[in-house]
């Protein structure tokens, strides 16, 4: 397998930030400052200083998130603290209160958390070919306003964005919502699939992120199947 370490800062950089809608670009070159609060049908609700408007999804052409860009540094700074273990195949986050079973081989992958202050977690395959994200965000709106702004961050973040799936699947005893996409980050000529799991809890969002080279992704689907199934949230 070709491994894909050279693009982990970049991936890094593009896939993680907290899902928080500041500034919403429109095709006719206005810009809306505020707060996506709840999505109906194709109407995005959103919170200003003025009050709540509405704003059509059609003529949304991006959703930025200033307040969350890493500093110039970030890409070089050491990753946050994280109390975490990794015994055989058994990973043990303490640090947020979860655990989940990986094949052997796989290691801890710190580096991957530079620039993305919501991972709780970053792990990857002997041959760096496969990779595991896991990020924990305060959200206290519904599925259908999570899953939307992680779709619009997507698009907004990879050329040739598609989405090729979406399931419902259960996580942990919870009803989750499971997205598969591929895409191109911008500025990388690769093609990525990823595997996406939104997991709610009270008060907060769990997202799993898989991912791989397109190619590798229907042989790496299992492992994926199996990772996603063994997370679970340790908290009393």
């Amino acid at each position: 397998m070709r491994a894909v370490r050279p693009y982990l800062p970049i991936f890094a950089l593009i896939l993680w930030f907290p899902l928080k809608a500041e500034v919403i670009q429109l095709k006719n070159g206005n810009t809306i400052t505020g707060k996506l609060i709840a999505v109906s049908g194709d109407i995005f609700q959103v919170k200003t200083d003025y009050g709540e408007i509405q704003v059509p999804r059609a003529d949304v052409v991006s959703i930025t998130f200033p307040e969350n860009q890493p500093n110039k540094d970030d890409a070089t700074a050491p990753p946050a603290a994280i109390d975490e273990s990794l015994d055989g195949t058994t990973y043990v986050n303490r640090s947020s209160h979860f655990r989940a079973t990986v094949p052997q081989g796989w290691k801890l992958a710190p580096e991957l958390r530079r620039g993305a202050p919501a991972a709780v977690a970053a792990l990857i395959s002997g041959d760096q070919a496969l990779f595991f994200m896991v990020t924990d965000e305060p959200f206290t709106g519904n599925m259908g306003t999570y899953k939307v702004m992680a779709e619009t961050q997507f698009t907004t973040n990879f050329v040739d964005y598609e989405k090729l799936g979406e399931s419902q699947v259960t996580i942990d005893g919870k009803a989750a919502t499971q997205l598969v996409f591929h895409g191109k980050p911008k500025g990388n000529p690769v093609t990525l699939k990823f595997m996406v799991d939104l997991i709610p809890y009270q008060g907060h969002m769990v997202r799993l992120t898989l991912f791989t080279l397109e190619p590798l992704f229907g042989d790496a689907l299992p492992a994926f199947n199996k990772i996603a199934e063994s997370y679970r949230s340790t908290s009393q």
